[in-house]
């Protein structure tokens, strides 16, 4: 029987794979278009296709409670204050340290107040002793809140954090805005199909990545509060 040097490349077992093959690309270029689901793809044409695409956060859009009126003239200078663990936890000074201080780096970096100082050697937030530090540092608005829940099952369990974010105006004392949201990352077992199988892959650090997505959640709130036009052209497109 006559042969075409193509067939001969690929031995019997994997030719006979190759229509399942051709069923699961389309699949796998799906996934590889998500730009925030890298994938990875072991297996070979003779055994199921296993796939590998990072775990995703689960969450809500914040509860907002207070919500200034109006829009400040000028992008005020901030003073942010660590956030007080309200769980009951062993060391919650120092889980308000690490935790605190991510969250300030991602309002930093939306760039949404003219200044933001982060107050690393203040306590865990305590109103009367926040105002009065932020009016000594002359700050116009003060940001601290409250980590409310704390699950950090690492990359074999589930994990979850609740905080809520509370700001005022140094001035006055005034509550401007009030704001929650809670958010995990469960650990998934793998989905398995005819043709391949998918595994949800965890990050290394997954209270970190929470902690750091529903920090972008709630302070784009405040970015377009204070960039209000900037709604329309996404983060970052400051209308000013």
């Amino acid at each position: 029987m006559k042969t075409d040097a193509s067939s001969r490349l690929i031995p019997a077992p994997g030719r006979a794979a190759l229509p399942r093959l051709l069923c699961v690309l389309p699949l796998l270029t799906l996934l590889a278009a998500c730009g925030n689901m890298p994938v990875t793809m072991s297996g070979g044409l003779s055994t199921p296709y296993k796939v590998q695409v990072n775990d995703w956060v689960y969450r809500n859009p914040p509860a907002i409670y207070v919500h200034a009126e109006g829009t400040p003239s000028s992008p005020p200078r901030g003073l942010f204050v660590p956030l007080r663990v309200t769980q009951v936890t062993s060391n919650p000074a120092t889980i308000s340290r690490n935790l605190s201080r991510q969250v300030w780096q991602v309002w930093l970096s939306q760039q949404a107040f003219s200044t933001l100082e982060y107050a690393e050697n203040a306590s865990p937030f305590l109103l009367s002793e926040a105002l009065a530090l932020a009016r000594r540092k002359g700050a116009q608005l003060l940001v601290g809140g409250y980590i409310t829940h704390f699950l950090d099952g690492g990359t074999v369990g589930d994990s979850a954090v609740s905080m809520s974010i509370e700001i005022y105006d140094v001035a006055t004392g005034t509550l401007l805005w009030s704001m929650a949201q809670g958010g995990s990352m469960e650990k998934q077992n793998a989905n398995n199909f005819y043709i391949f199988q998918v595994q949800a892959r965890m990050p290394a650090d997954p209270v970190g990545l929470i902690l750091r997505t529903l920090a972008s959640d709630m302070g784009m709130e405040i970015y377009y509060w204070l960039y209000p036009y900037a709604r329309k052209k996404g983060p970052g497109g400051k209308a000013f």
